[in-house]
């Protein structure tokens, strides 16, 4: 039977189905990391406060505002394009790191442990260690910042202000504090608003009273200048004229009052506010006309229409209503005679300032810087008039000193938590600790280079895999004790792979790629199964350094190879028997020490010649190939060799090398063998040689 040396093969990248199988062979992993991850963040939530949130809602609803001064009434109102981004301005308002330092400056939260850690109870052994310093109240202000919210409810003007807290009333109570503090700040706001435009009407009247002042003072000399008759006379149609423009403005200024009061009640808008602007005294009625209206509102939902009393209400509204309407129609006819009455009054007005006019025209010419001069100073006076009359309007108008928001509903103590939200944590931490297993797995596969299948000893090294023997008590005397146990079917697999049979005359040196690889239990296990079968078997110790026959056979001390080698002894005296087999036993021999230099001699060819027309199969415990070049000697020697691999242990690298010092020293390798398997991991472990350590198989194999 003719052996041919194999060459590696080239490593096929694992597919999709390969990687899976690698996961399910790292089930522990998955499964620890699985079950950690949400015991840690369980843990974790036990330790961790409730947190409680409360809210509450804000109206944003600027008023409208008149200009003062403003002939056409023009009003301030709420830009519909920019609404969203006025309100959203708002909300930030409401959460600014000002408005959070007043809250918690207010709430005192820096005398709680929520946000001064140093007051926190400490237990042990946290109790050991220094407390922290007291935050500061910057940093106090940004946590609270934090911990409030504002939402601006999509397509409205309503913010949504909530606050949350490990307290369920300091919650609340921050809530609404921060909607109080935003009222409060937008009637600061109104109020400095107010403050300036009435600042700036009083420097403005201070300017144009200076004026006044020194127009009214060259005025004066200008009449002195000009002589006492010609002074008198232009002074007199000087007061003339003056007195009429000034009525002609104070008539106007009425007619102009009196026609908006007339054109609101007759056009429409406000009805109520109109009429009440010419007819103050339909207040009552028209308070009474809404408590007659809610009234009958409320018999009508109570009672049928013919109820007596919902009857009465009914008259009596009508009544009002009547009254109303007829005093309207009585004011309005007043307010219209008023009106056409001014208008008369400001014609005869302007009439007689036109014919003042035309008389002062025909004063002498010395005149003309005198009147211009009163012009001048009837001018100042008027726009001085004009001046107190808008800061008097101004004062008066109550309506900018009202706050653009009002509180739809306060925030209620919150009954229940908000956070954490445990299920969801759990949740999330069971998926995290999965896909963290998935991932240590798949790493832990990547970075474990050993070998677990024959599968993958073909694939990377191109060489057969004869046996997988799994790791048990005694595997020495196994076969010969349960020869119907897995151990020993896998040591006939390795007999029917490396062809060994009555009269071949075979020669095998059983080799590793260093040492605990099982290679001493697995030529002993062998040996024994083959002489027990009823074949004649020699097992040769040529570990000469560190001889693993001698614990097993006690022939420690005893003349073996290297004696006979050496010429010290003969074949009878080195050879020995097993006591529990056929088994023939040829120990390592006392001369260690020249062992290279007799392996190296032309002693041992002749010495294997002669032993191998002796036995059927002679097995060799070679040393390990990285330990002594004796190992490759003794290999080349033989008719071929069987490196064995411990499962799950010998990185690839290490086997890749042994193999390639094998074939350098010219050594034929029959195969591998898969040493000290743990059957129940290589059970669960998806490769196809692993199906016979499946249940299943459970009949064949009895120990």
């Amino acid at each position: 039977m003719s052996l041919t040396l194999p060459s590696l093969a080239v490593p096929v990248a694992p597919g999709l189905a390969d990687q899976l199988l690698s996961l399910r062979r790292r089930w522990r992993i998955i499964l620890a990391c699985t079950l950690l991850v949400p015991g840690c963040a369980g843990v974790a939530l036990l330790f961790m406060p409730l947190s409680y949130t409360a809210t509450g809602t804000v109206l944003y609803d600027p008023m409208s505002a008149t200009v003062p001064g403003n002939s056409n009434e023009q009003t301030l109102v709420l830009d519909l394009a920019n609404q969203d981004a006025v309100v959203a301005s708002q909300g930030e308002v409401i959460a600014s790191l000002p408005a959070a330092a007043e809250i918690a400056r207010q709430l005192g939260f820096d005398k709680t442990d929520e946000y001064n850690p140093a007051l926190a109870a400490r237990y042990f052994p946290l109790s050991l260690l220094p407390r922290p310093k007291p935050h500061s109240d910057a940093r106090i202000a940004d946590a609270a910042r934090r911990a409030l919210n504002v939402q601006v409810v999509p397509g409205s003007r309503v913010l949504s202000v909530s606050f949350t807290s490990t307290s369920a009333q300091r919650a609340a109570d921050a809530a609404n504090l921060a909607m109080t503090l935003y009222l409060d700040h937008e009637r600061d706001v109104s109020f400095a608003a107010l403050s300036d435009a009435q600042s700036w009407l009083e420097s403005h009247a201070a300017d144009v009273q200076a004026q006044l002042d020194a127009s009214e003072a060259e005025l004066a000399q200008a009449r002195t200048a000009a002589g006492v008759v010609q002074g008198a006379q232009a002074t007199l149609t000087s007061e003339a004229a003056s007195h009429l423009a000034a009525s002609l403005t104070d008539a106007q200024a009425a007619l102009a009052m009196d026609q908006a009061r007339l054109d609101a009640a007759a056009n429409g808008g406000d009805a109520a506010a109109a009429n009440a602007a010419i007819a103050p005294n339909l207040q009552p009625l028209r308070k009474e006309q809404a408590d007659l209206a809610a009234q009958v509102q409320s018999l009508a939902a109570q009672y049928g229409p013919d109820y007596p009393d919902l009857i009465t209400a009914r008259a009596q509204l009508a009544t009002i209503a009547a009254e109303i309407n007829a005093e309207t129609g009585r004011e309005l006819d007043a307010a219209r005679a008023q009106v056409a009455a001014d208008q008369a009054q400001v014609a005869a007005l302007q009439k007689a300032l036109d014919a003042a006019r035309a008389q002062s025209q025909s004063v002498d010419a010395e005149s003309a810087p005198v009147r211009a001069l009163e012009q001048r100073v009837d001018a100042g006076q008027d726009m001085l008039r004009a001046i107190t009359r808008q800061a008097d309007q101004l004062a008066q108008d109550a309506s900018l000193t009202k706050p653009d928001a009002r509180i739809l509903s306060a925030a209620a103590l919150p009954t229940a938590p908000s956070g954490p939200h445990r299920w969801l944590i759990l949740g999330a931490s069971l998926g995290l600790g999965f896909c963290l297993g998935v991932l240590l797995a798949g790493l832990r596969d990547v970075l474990d280079t050993s070998l677990r299948s024959g599968v993958d000893i073909r694939a990377q090294f191109g060489l057969s895999c004869y046996g997988l023997l799994p790791e048990t008590p005694e595997p020495q005397v196994m076969a010969l004790q349960a020869p119907f146990s897995l151990y020993a079917e896998q040591l006939r697999s390795l007999r029917a792979g490396l062809g060994l049979h009555e009269g071949a005359g075979r020669i095998i040196a059983i080799t590793a790629a260093r040492p605990g690889e099982g290679k001493t239990t697995l030529t002993i296990a062998l040996a024994r199964s083959l002489a027990a079968a009823g074949l004649r078997v020699l097992a040769v110790d040529g570990d000469i350094r560190q001889p693993s026959f001698d614990p097993v056979f006690r022939s420690a001390g005893r003349p073996g190879l290297t004696d006979y080698l050496a010429g010290l002894a003969g074949v009878d005296e080195v050879i020995l028997s097993d006591e529990l087999t056929s088994l023939k036993i040829l120990p390592a021999g006392t001369q260690a020490k020249a062992a290279l230099s007799l392996f190296l001699s032309p002693a041992l060819p002749r010495f294997l010649s002669l032993l191998r027309g002796d036995y059927d199969v002679i097995l060799i415990d070679a040393p390990p190939a990285f330990a002594l070049a004796e190992g490759r000697v003794l290999a080349r020697l033989a008719d071929a060799a069987l490196l064995c691999i411990r499962w799950g242990q010998t990185p690839r690298r290490v086997v890749r090398a042994a193999i390639t010092l094998l074939q350098e020293a010219g050594v034929v390798l029959a195969g591998t063998a898969l040493t000290r398997v743990d059957a129940a991991q290589h059970e669960k472990s998806g490769f196809a040689d692993a199906e016979i350590y499946q249940p299943r198989y459970g009949g064949y194999f009895r120990h």
